[in-house]
């Protein structure tokens, strides 16, 4: 009877993540393994155990590891982290009379994660950058042979991530683009070339080396709408995988850097024209307005077909707020005529 209502609180909670999939208050895939006198006090042990570690990551995710080296911070505790949780589904369960094994993925309550981070004294940082296309190239390899570093990439689920990752597919629209089987000369058009066909305006690529047993990997971040590239670093692992989730972090924590930093406790109000083509552009806009870590408050003050003023309430930090947005695809820039103007980069 208690397996039969466990199983079915599972169920409503997996109908319940799966809504709010690629949301960055979700932890997927925590392998859980315990091993106690039953088999439901393993299942027990193993899920505390599991939602534990699944805070942690979250606590990781958003937040700068500087940060909580400053505060002294030590983890989150099992207690704790059950605090936070929203929403909890299993997947490939397997038990015996004394050992429980399976996969977790753990939505957690925003306000609670708020709360908890507020009370360590680390800043929350939730807003996700746009989404980045990884072309994942190994020395001595073609790009498209099998190997485990485009495997890794293949497999891995990052899709709850601050920075949303997808890896290069085979595509035949990219026959004529990447002619280099390496692709270790692929220009910027190149490059604007394969971002159109994947729908991205930001790319990295992820050149590895193979030392084995692990992997070394230079990264460079590519913003096609404004044709520039920088170097992120160098980040390695221990295996394919684990070079992969070092990857992640690293990108995640350059994008947590560049929007958070020492914002002055004096709030500045800003006037500013939203420019839009569409109604969907507009409701695209206002998402990045209201998910941005600078902006504080933001007031429609009018409203027509093509366009929008505000007011936002910013940090008072302009080049902070300029990099966030432009990391989003958005653009806030000075007009003759209007003032400042944000827009969908590329659209005007």
């Amino acid at each position: 009877m208690i397996f039969r209502i466990l199983s079915l609180c599972v169920l409503v909670l997996s109908m319940s993540i799966n809504a709010f999939a690629g949301d960055p208050y979700t932890v997927a895939n925590v392998p859980v393994d315990a091993t106690a006198d039953n088999a439901l006090a393993a299942q027990t042990e193993a899920i505390s155990e599991g939602q534990m570690v699944a805070a942690n990551i979250l606590i990781d995710r958003m937040s700068l590891a500087r940060d909580r080296a400053a505060k002294g911070f030590r983890g989150v505790s099992q207690e704790d982290g059950a605090k936070m949780i929203r929403a909890l589904e299993i997947a490939n369960e397997k038990r015996s009379a004394d050992r429980y094994l399976g996969d977790i993925t753990v939505a957690f309550n925003r306000s609670a994660v708020a709360q908890y981070m507020r009370a360590m004294g680390l800043t929350l940082i939730s807003t996700q950058s746009r989404k980045r296309l990884v072309i994942p190239i190994l020395e001595g390899n073609t790009l498209w042979g099998q190997n485990g570093w485009s495997e890794a990439w293949r497999e891995a689920n990052i899709e709850y991530a601050l920075t949303p990752m997808q890896a290069i597919t085979p595509n035949r629209s990219l026959d004529g683009i990447i002619t280099d089987p390496c692709a270790e000369k692929l220009d910027i058009k190149a490059l604007q070339a394969i971002g159109q066909v994947f729908g991205v305006q930001q790319i990295l690529i992820a050149k590895a080396r193979a030392n084995y047993p692990g992997y070394s990997v230079y990264l460079t971040d590519v913003a096609l709408d404004t044709k520039t590239s920088r170097n992120i670093g160098r980040v390695s692992g221990a295996s394919a995988e684990a070079a992969v989730m070092a990857v992640v972090g690293a990108v995640e924590e350059d994008w947590k850097g560049s929007v958070v930093g020492n914002v002055s406790s004096a709030s500045v109000v800003l006037p500013v024209s939203v420019l839009y083509r569409s109604h969907a552009e507009w409701m695209q806009l206002q998402d990045v307005i209201n998910g941005s870590a600078q902006i504080r408050s933001a007031r429609l003050e009018a409203l027509s077909k093509k366009g929008a003023t505000m007011a936002l309430t910013y940090g008072g930090d302009m080049e902070r707020l300029r990099n966030e947005l432009s990391f989003k695809g958005v653009s806030i820039k000075q007009d003759a005529k209007l003032g400042l103007v944000l827009f969908r980069t590329g659209a005007f």
